[in-house]
């Protein structure tokens, strides 16, 4: 009970902070004083801000790091002995501002590109220095991103392509099993370029059951959040998404804070809502980088308590088959790579388990694959009476536009 209270009191002595942070870096400031009653909350930004340039410095002193999505493949990157630096948390890691504008000037590119492409190739030129040249680039991911990675190779950068195959819908079983055996030699070729040789199966046998493991922490953190939702913010659980697909190249760690986090929750005194009633969400799409979204949605009394994203912490690896075949399958069942049609059941799962009352549909400016998708996602749920608001933001370091908080807010308000 003591330290209940201690805790209870903390809460109400943390420390304000201005209210329009101009970056990403800033907001995690922001956030992490919001927080302060919360050791396990520092830990989890500790472990962010200190992820890339611990992996960089790790790997000019010989421990091995490479560019990769970031999503699904942390089993074989550290049965490697390989650190997975994300592509897709570049923007959220940094402070680079202009890094699309400068993509757009070296590539003569329109301004309609996609904003993740522009700033992504931007944030690599900044980085063609550096020592972390080798990039694994899953090929079904975004296919502008894909004919980016070709204008980083004047830059030195070593490309690795996996093609990744989507599960069939005809064919039957014997066509999903030369799927699998595909893509599980396809995988093979990823231990083969890290480290000359094949995959060591034990040591992937290792990783396959730590991510199970892991992310079995993961779902019970976000059950219990459904009790007290604003114990941690939405910003913070978004960076605990981003650290389920490489645990910030520090597995143990990552562990230890989600370990502390339980712990944390199961005693936590509840954290009312600023406007006295909390209003139980959904996001579906990308990531966003525009963390004044996530303020300006618990700002408004909104809880976001399940995530529709490319991480998918809902998922089990089978540890009784071979690793690779393992993670063959677990790609092929796995949602992002899949037609929106099949996905519509796991975001109907989410929404019943949490008893969100509404959808937050977000992408990117100038992705026609999100787009498309959140288009059908929204017309099916529209039929289903489920309010939702689409979310169109950019890939950017800085505050976002005052028309999507103000869109966001009126949404909030308007489920209050």
């Amino acid at each position: 009970m003591q330290a209940v209270m201690e805790k209870a009191s903390a809460m109400e002595k943390a420390p304000s902070v201005p209210n329009e942070p101009r970056n990403q870096l800033e907001y995690i400031e922001q956030s992490r004083q919001a927080h302060g009653y919360s050791k396990g909350i520092q830990k989890l930004y500790d472990l962010a801000l200190s992820y890339m340039p611990d992996a960089e410095k790790g790997n000019q002193e010989g421990k091995p790091a490479v560019w990769s999505t970031g999503l699904m493949e942390a089993p074989l990157l550290y049965a490697c002995d390989t650190i997975p630096v994300a592509v897709y948390d570049l923007g959220r890691l940094s402070a680079a501002e202009g890094a699309a504008e400068r993509a757009e000037e070296l590539f003569d590119m329109p301004k309609e590109t996609c904003s993740m492409v522009s700033a992504l190739l931007g944030e690599w030129y900044l980085r063609k220095d550096n020592s972390m040249k080798k990039v694994v680039a899953l090929s079904t991911v975004c296919e502008p991103l894909n004919m980016g990675y070709e204008m980083i190779k004047e830059f030195g950068f070593d490309i690795h392509r996996v093609e990744q195959v989507i599960r069939p819908v005809h064919g039957g079983d014997e066509r999903l099993e030369q799927m699998v055996k595909f893509l599980a030699s396809e995988l093979e070729d990823v231990a083969v370029f890290l480290t000359g040789k094949p995959v060591d199966e034990e040591k992937m046998r290792f990783e396959i059951k730590r991510l199970n493991r892991l992310m079995a922490k993961f779902r019970e953190i976000i059950q219990l959040r459904v009790s007290n939702p604003l114990y941690i913010k939405s910003l913070p659980v978004l960076f605990l998404l981003m650290g389920s697909a490489h645990y910030f190249g520090k597995p143990d760690e990552y562990e230890a804070m989600l370990d502390q986090l339980i712990e944390e929750l199961k005693t936590a005194p509840y954290v009312e809502s600023p406007l006295g009633k909390i209003v139980p969400l959904t996001w579906v799409g990308a990531r966003g980088l525009e963390f004044g979204v996530f303020k300006a949605v618990d700002d408004m009394g909104g809880a976001l308590l399940s995530w529709f994203t490319p991480n998918p912490y809902d998922r089990v690896w089978n540890e009784e088959i071979p690793p690779l075949e393992s993670m063959a399958r677990f790609i092929l069942d796995y949602f992002v790579t899949g037609s929106p049609v099949n996905q519509i059941k796991y975001i109907e799962k989410m929404i019943e388990e949490t008893g969100s009352k509404g959808m937050l549909f977000y992408t990117y400016i100038g992705c026609p694959y999100g787009g498309m998708h959140v288009e059908l996602f929204r017309n099916h749920f529209h039929q289903k009476g489920v309010p939702s608001s689409f979310l169109e933001g950019s890939w950017q370091v800085g505050a976002p536009s005052g028309q999507l908080l103000t869109r966001v807010r009126a949404f909030v308000e308007m489920l209050s």
